[in-house]
């Protein structure tokens, strides 16, 4: 195993469930598990869906920095709360950034994957194109997977609720690749 694999083993081990942050643990995973496959289903090559899931397990890892109580919060988040929840992409880019050899696609995913395709995202309000096509798979995956989780603050929603709401949401994901994640959660019959 090379030094950045150690590295980031070392740093995914360090967010243990008795830290308060299983959720985002368990979210990760999920995510990663869902790049992946939709990777797949784009024919991308195996070391393109390997770096995928690579991101998508450490696209939150900057969640680490903050505190449990602030990500478990079952109530509305203040405008200061807001804030600080918003710097996760940078501060897990911070955290990856000093791990060697790290791929620049997973970097990518980390600090990219609240971007959004009209320019309305953060951290920096990068449009279209300008957003790394493994954030903007990783947008998609990520909020398909927090709209059907359970979440302090909200019940889950069903898979067609989900893609739904994700349709109506114009301007936030690549038309494209939305397009290209609903046909594949409908032809594997998950939208019951």
């Amino acid at each position: 195993m090379s030094r950045s694999s150690v590295e980031v083993v070392a740093l995914i081990g360090a967010e243990k469930p008795e830290s308060g942050q299983e959720g985002t643990l368990l979210h990760s995973l999920a995510v990663s598990a869902s790049m992946i496959a939709f990777g797949r289903s784009l024919a991308l090559n195996e070391d393109a869906v390997s770096l995928l899931g690579f991101g998508g397990l450490l696209h939150d890892i900057g969640k680490m920095a903050l505190s449990p109580k602030l990500l478990e919060r079952s109530g509305p988040l203040d405008t200061a709360e807001f804030a600080l929840i918003r710097k996760h992409p940078e501060l897990g880019h911070e955290m990856l950034r000093q791990i060697e050899d790290i791929p620049k696609a997973v970097l990518d995913v980390c600090l990219y994957h609240h971007e959004r395709f009209d320019g309305s995202g953060y951290p920096y309000g990068l449009v279209g194109a300008e957003i790394p096509e493994v954030a903007r798979i990783a947008a998609i995956c990520d909020v398909y997977d927090a709209l059907t989780t359970i979440r302090p603050y909200k019940t889950a929603w069903s898979p067609r609720e989900a893609i739904d709401a994700m349709l109506r949401s114009t301007g936030q994901f690549d038309p494209v690749l939305l397009d290209a994640f609903v046909s594949w959660i409908v032809r594997h019959d998950v939208t019951q």
